[in-house]
């Protein structure tokens, strides 16, 4: 089905545009700390967002010691309480859903006529296998939302891949349009190993998403490359709702577990709005996920 012209003239300047030094320029206004200069931005952006800073660590805009401080600025205790039986699989994120499902065999549905396969999002076959027919949920960022990552289960932390990548926007528009979009795009996969089978949780870099971090290895390497860099991770164990990372900007998520996981709650839609700790399946979860979360 081809895309309507509308989000093709949206999404097509985008090959032509410069996204590393874009992205390079905002990570330096970003980390800015001339206060006439980055809090004016600050007080801007959450009016024109609604960021809601009642829910913040900080509340007072003029806390912060720079725009990137601001946009990766933690909740207060208790302000994303986790979903109520212990027994289920939590969204990682703030965000809308772009996307669930079923994969088809390794194939996974980026949106209406547009497909990728498990292979190529996760950057090695062996990788991907497990995820056979399994399940995957997509969530997308806005710029106004929490932009912390959490563990969607308890389990432990055994790898880390970085794939580089181009940095186009991960907005509707531009899923609709251009072709692999999130295995075009640099992009961060944990591997988590549960008591119930392995989870990836993978975070898509966008444009001006000038850097994607972990509680384990922080920004890692910021300098561009063209090669995979997968990390072996020994002895992090994660509980169910533990901060994984963050995003120095929006993005999306992508969540993929096994078949054998029950599927995602009957009421989850594409375009609703979740946040992190919101339970993703529901309580069939009982007979699956049991003894440790």
């Amino acid at each position: 089905m081809m895309p309507a012209l509308t989000d093709r003239l949206v999404a097509w300047p985008q090959y032509l545009l410069p996204h590393k030094l874009l992205t390079a320029m905002a990570w330096f206004l970003s980390t800015c700390r001339i206060g006439w200069m980055y809090r004016p931005f600050v007080r801007l952006f959450v009016r024109l967002y609604g960021v809601n800073l009642g829910e913040a660590e900080r509340r007072n805009p003029d806390d912060y010691t720079c725009f990137n401080d601001f946009f990766t600025r933690a909740l207060k205790r208790g302000a994303r309480p986790l979903a109520d039986s212990r027994h289920r699989l939590i969204s990682p994120c703030d965000g809308t859903i772009s996307q669930r499902g079923r994969l088809d065999g390794s194939t996974l549905v980026q949106a209406k006529g547009q497909h990728y396969t498990a292979t190529a999002l996760l950057g090695d076959e062996q990788r991907a296998a497990a995820f056979t027919d399994g399940h995957f949920i997509t969530i997308y960022l806005a710029p106004g939302d929490y932009h912390r990552v959490h563990a969607p289960i308890s389990g432990q932390v055994v790898e880390e891949v970085r794939i580089p990548g181009r940095l186009f926007s991960v907005s509707d528009t531009t899923a609709r349009v251009i072709p692999g979009l999130y295995t075009r795009n640099e992009r961060m996969v944990t591997m988590l190993e549960t008591d119930h089978g392995p989870v990836a949780v993978v975070m898509v870099a966008a444009m001006l998403v000038s850097g994607i971090e972990t509680v384990w290895g922080g920004l890692g390497d910021r300098r561009p490359g063209r090669k995979v860099r997968v990390r072996r991770i020994n002895g992090l164990a994660l509980r169910r709702g533990d901060e994984l990372g963050r995003f120095h900007w929006g993005s999306t998520v992508i969540l993929l577990v096994p078949g054998s996981f029950p599927s995602w709650r009957d009421d989850l839609h594409t375009g609703q709005r979740i946040l992190t700790g919101q339970s993703l399946t529901g309580r069939e979860d009982r007979s699956v996920l049991h003894n440790g979360d």
